[in-house]
């Protein structure tokens, strides 16, 4: 298979195609934002798991000129971080992988705003990405050359550290491609105007780092040759940048699509489809010679290998599907590729608890940013568990027990696992969920799980069975307004619609417009039918989803025609419909069918009868707080490893 073919970067043999995607690694460094023995062993597990090239996240060259996000990063602005970059070269080398080092230039408009006391900077005075009531700094041509210089210092001890190649942090709408974009520079010096004034700052980044580095050490650029907005970057000029980079002398051309106001092309949500990049990588691909480095939603196996084979992109860049599995690549050229631990895109704990300053972690992957901390151990006594609900914080809870040397029995109520993975995978935008329902059920058979389905648990059968740890994870029942008509025979509940146990009429409420909601209207809508969506909120999903979703549900609602009523309370049930009440003044909505998406309460009515009569006893999940997929996991995980 071409994609575990050798290959080079300019001077650099890489043992394959698959790299390592530069990602932000909020948490993991040490208090200085050095490279910690934590951080370390983060990235030698995705090496140990077969990636040819390691990218690390974006490391900081200059911290005088900004503050806020300029000062959580790794920081490679001095000599003190030298030593512990030195470690991480050694521990990915002991794999026969690459370290590539990306360095950052800084962050511009995109930088915080909030609690920051120095003025965001950027090529032009233009709004804040985070608050665009704040204007940016436009900074000088001596503060440019004072980057150029932190940034080919920053270079030249990464080369002494022991790293492989450099790459360049020119995407995305951070600083140095805010200087090459017109939208966001308005200059009048030789770094600004035309294009090759506006390449100014990166083409001297560039021979700065040569110069620094050596003719040797490969350089690649990252860069976007398209932001997929209106005023931004087209890809014909996106084009003739990359041939200008090319004659630059780089080594290699990363190709990203996206920027901040579109987060949710740049880091794919679960609502777009697989490979969504690869069209920018082949163009780019047909009119340079260096290698291309494609990304974007690879991480099925078939098509990662189909962008290689086909001559779309020489090398591939994985980055959440390495926090998902680290394995991937050995997996996937072993032939196990069933044994690949799915990413289902949902941005959760890699970038959703970055967003609330918690370190950086996975959904499905629980180990992910704690290799070491939270491994799994055999345990010294067997111990008989039984675990109640197949859904995936059961499935995996039933797993470790079993993997940890535990007799582990699960009992589901229904006919079929998944629990309410299975309604939430329903929709064709859900897609990337579906596998993780098969593969948490395969590893709970090959851990020796033994399942029971269609068996419901009592109290009683509870105690007949006596386990010495029961783990419960039934979920959560719907939370139903209180309201006139609520028990109408047209009144069902989202998960219902989702599953097909409930058929909608042609015209449809959905009450509540949290996710769930969203993604039903967003379904039926897709079905051809008529969709209202009514929330009491100001607006649509809760604020605590993290920007990718937040934005891609808001386009998929925005392009399915759906009606949004939101700061609108359900008052009543009619038999035609719903009446709803907006600032004080009520309607009637006319409807087939009303669907309520209004939340939902735990189930702990097994746990309490039971609680009193065995030793150890855990609740998980929505059985203990009704949350998301990431909740359940982490939690049917960590339940069964202090067992």
């Amino acid at each position: 298979m071409k994609l575990f073919e050798r290959d080079n970067i300019g001077s650099m043999e890489v043992k394959n195609r698959i790299a390592m995607a530069p990602m932000g690694t909020n948490g993991l460094t040490d208090i200085d934002c050095g490279y910690s023995r934590r951080l370390i062993d983060f990235y030698a597990a995705r090496a140990k798991g077969g990636a040819g090239m390691i990218m690390t996240g974006a490391a900081i060259t200059n911290t005088e000129l900004e503050g806020g996000i300029a000062h959580f990063l790794p920081r490679m602005d001095s000599p003190a971080y030298m030593g512990r970059l030195s470690e991480l070269c050694d521990a990915v080398h002991h794999y026969g992988s690459k370290l590539v080092l990306q360095l950052t230039a800084g962050f511009g408009r995109v930088n915080f705003v909030e609690n920051n006391p120095i003025q965001p900077i950027s090529a032009s005075a233009v709004p804040c990405f985070m608050d665009p009531s704040t204007l940016t700094r436009e900074i000088t041509t001596e503060e440019i050359a004072q980057l150029i210089v932190s940034f080919a210092t920053s270079a030249g001890m990464g080369m002494v550290a022991g790293v492989d190649a450099i790459e360049i942090q020119g995407y995305g709408g951070y600083l140095l491609d805010q200087f090459q974009t017109e939208l966001w520079n308005q200059r009048t010096d030789e770094y600004g105007g035309d294009l090759d004034g506006r390449l100014r700052f990166s083409m001297e980044i560039i021979g700065a780092t040569r110069a620094a580095v050596g003719p040797d050490l490969p350089i690649i650029y990252k860069f976007t040759p398209d932001h997929y907005i209106e005023g931004g970057r087209r890809v014909e000029e996106g084009l003739e940048m990359a041939k200008k980079f090319e004659a630059a002398g780089v080594a290699a051309l990363h190709v990203d699509g996206g920027c901040y106001e579109v987060w949710n092309k740049v880091i794919p949500s679960m609502y777009e489809p697989a490979g969504c990049q690869i069209g920018l990588a082949k163009a780019v691909k047909e009119v340079v010679s260096v290698p291309v480095i494609a990304h974007g939603k690879l991480g099925n196996p078939a098509l990662a290998a189909e962008v290689v084979e086909g001559g779309s992109a020489d090398f591939i860049a994985l980055g959440r599907p390495l926090l998902a599995d680290p394995d991937w690549p050995n997996k996937v050229k072993a032939g196990k590729v069933d044994d690949v631990r799915p990413c289902i895109s949902c941005n959760d704990a890699c970038l959703g608890r970055g967003y609330e300053m918690k370190y950086l972690g996975c959904t499905v992957n629980p180990l992910c940013g704690m290799e070491k901390e939270y491994g799994i151990t055999p345990i010294e006594h067997e111990k008989s568990v039984l675990v109640i609900g197949g859904g995936p914080g059961g499935l995996e809870a039933a797993r470790v027990a079993a993997s940890r040397g535990c007799k582990v029995s699960l009992w589901e109520k229904s006919e079929r696992l998944g629990g309410k993975l299975s309604a939430a995978s329903t929709p064709e935008f859900k897609q990337d969920i579906r596998p993780l329902i098969d593969y948490l059920a395969r590893e709970a058979e090959k851990a020796g799980v033994k399942v029971e389905l269609g068996k419901e648990a009592t109290s009683e059968l509870v105690r007949k069975a006596a386990p010495d740890v029961l783990i419960i994870a039934t979920g959560s029942v719907l939370a139903r307004p209180d309201v006139p008509g609520i028990d109408h025979p047209q009144v069902a509940s989202s998960v219902d619609v989702l599953d097909g146990k409930t058929a909608c009429g042609q015209t449809v409420v959905v009450v509540g417009a949290g996710l769930c909601g969203c993604e039903a209207a967003v379904h039926l809508a897709q079905q051809g039918k008529k969709v209202t969506l009514v929330e009491m909120a100001p607006d649509i999903v809760p604020e605590s989803t993290n920007m990718n979703t937040m934005i891609g549900i808001h386009e998929l609602i925005a392009r399915s025609g759906v009606g949004v009523m939101t700061g609108t309370r359900l008052v009543e049930v009619s038999d035609t419909g719903a009446v709803v009440e907006t600032d004080g003044s009520r309607a009637e909505l006319s409807a087939d069918t009303l669907v309520l998406a209004s939340g939902f309460v735990r189930d702990t009515n097994l746990r309490d009868s039971v609680e009193d009569d065995i030793t150890e006893v855990f609740t998980i999940g929505d059985c203990s707080r009704p949350s998301n997929i990431l909740n359940a996991i982490w939690e049917g995980y960590h339940a069964s490893r202090v067992i």
